[in-house]
Parts: structure tokens; C-alpha cells; sequence
């Protein structure tokens, strides 16, 4: 009897929807291709703040889009 008791726990858990104090946020999935020149420098740049050329290019957008 134990076992089916815990059997019905999972099942209720595993059916219930994750409580969230925020939305998810929405991710483009869309991928851009760059003049090679464009991508050089911008890995240069990247590399000199340590940080990766999609993480450099989001705090450019997020600057440029003032958020």
C-alpha cells in the first residue's frame, strides 16, 4: 500500500505546472550571419572584456535599445 501511495505523490506532482513569481522570458531562436570583418572585431572586443562575442553583442543591443 505504500508504494501505491507514493506512486499517486508522483503523479500528482509530475502533472501539477512549475509556480513562477515572473513569465519566462522570451528567447530568439534566429540566427544572424555577420561580415566576417564585423565578427573579427567583434570577437576582439569580446575577448578584451573576457567575455563571449553573443554575450558582447547582447550588452551592445541592451545599450543601443536602452534596457
Amino acid at each position: 500500500m505504500a508504494f501505491e501511495d507514493k506512486m499517486d505523490q508522483l503523479k500528482n506532482s509530475m502533472n501539477s505546472n512549475p509556480i513562477t513569481n515572473e513569465p519566462p522570458t522570451p528567447r530568439v531562436s534566429k540566427s544572424y550571419t555577420l561580415k566576417q570583418n564585423v565578427a573579427n572585431e567583434l570577437a576582439r572586443r569580446a575577448k578584451g572584456k573576457e567575455l563571449t562575442a553573443s554575450r558582447y553583442l547582447e550588452q551592445l543591443l541592451k545599450k543601443e535599445f536602452n534596457l
